[in-house]
């Protein structure tokens, strides 16, 4: 990746930050003319490791916007979706039994990391790492992706996950990672602690990349792209006042925060894209409410309109033009 390039991030938000990823990228495309499926590479957290999964595999962003509006998807795109996510019915709501259960006792590889590194260690992800294993398993959910790509893996995806032994982020798919099949990768990112079961990999159980971070934009610091943008559906654009979620979204914007100064100091220009305070409202409080996935894309596409006429993504838009020259 040259430092030409475009990365493109898409952060943890469940069936509601999928809706949200929809928009924003469906506004990019028709009225800005980036396509994100160019993006040099990709990183997905979570709802993102889906979205760029879909992105990677062809799916282009119309197609993501019908998706979370019900609308009819291209006969390419309704054929590639037929393929990869049929209908399985809806997953069952978690239950306040899945998170009361008895925690369990700390890994002897994450004693050993704090003893190590303990400036590594965040008290949040351990925390994480010792509730009791999900009981919800959705293998069969990504049994059709990988009867079709099998042990392929997509040109430069990144895909986030946490080990659960130790709480340390992996990233599947870049140079130097565990090798995995992407369909388990992706259900890795997705496995949230103590609903969904850990997803083994090689003998290693992971779990949710969001754990880690809602976004890690910053695993693009080393040899980072001139251009970034991140699309980050569980932080906020500003304090969110009394919202129920407003500390885990204002936790998020402040990881962010941390993230972009890191691709800032590596040279890349960084563009964020967070929910204002009225598409919050549009997004309520439950990540995995697939009755608000029409209107929280159409809001997120309006919104994204309405910053690109204001020069949010003037970055973006000279470095794709270039690049398509």
């Amino acid at each position: 990746m040259g430092r030409d390039g475009i990365g493109l991030v898409l952060g943890a938000g469940g069936v509601v930050g999928q809706a949200y990823h929809a928009g924003v990228l469906g506004a990019l495309d028709e009225v800005l003319g980036w396509d994100p499926r160019t993006a040099d590479v990709v990183v997905g957290s979570s709802a993102g490791a889906i979205t760029g999964t879909l992105l990677r595999l062809g799916l282009p962003a119309a197609d993501l916007e019908a998706m979370a509006g019900g609308g009819p998807l291209s006969p390419a795109g309704a054929a590639l979706v037929a393929r990869v996510l049929p209908d399985q019915g809806d997953l069952p709501a978690p239950s306040a039994g899945s998170w009361l259960r008895p925690l369990r006792l700390p890994a002897p590889a994450l004693l050993a990391r704090v003893a190590r590194r303990p400036w590594t260690v965040r008290p949040d992800v351990v925390a994480m790492t010792l509730l009791p294993a999900g009981r919800v398993d959705v293998r069969d959910r990504a049994a059709p992706l990988h009867r079709m790509v099998g042990d392929h893996w997509p040109h430069r995806l990144w895909i986030c996950a946490v080990r659960r032994d130790d709480g340390t982020r992996v990233v599947f798919g870049r140079e130097g990672s565990p090798p995995a099949p992407l369909a388990a990768a992706v259900l890795a990112s997705c496995a949230i602690p103590a609903y969904f079961c850990p997803v083994t990999i090689g003998g290693v159980e992971y779990f949710d990349g969001g754990v880690h971070s809602p976004t890690s934009a910053d695993v693009l610091r080393r040899g980072a792209p001139e251009v970034v943008v991140v699309v980050s559906p569980m932080s906020a654009e500003s304090l969110p006042g009394r919202r129920p979620d407003a500390l885990v979204r204002w936790s998020a914007h402040r990881r962010l925060d941390r993230e972009v100064r890191r691709l800032r100091a590596a040279g890349a220009r960084v563009v964020r894209v967070e929910p204002s305070a009225g598409m919050l409202g549009v997004m309520g409080f439950r990540a995995m409410d697939e009755g608000r996935s029409a209107r929280v894309a159409e809001a997120a596409r309006a919104e994204t309109v309405r910053r690109i006429a204001a020069g949010w993504f003037e970055a973006l838009g000279a470095t794709g033009s270039r690049s398509s020259a």
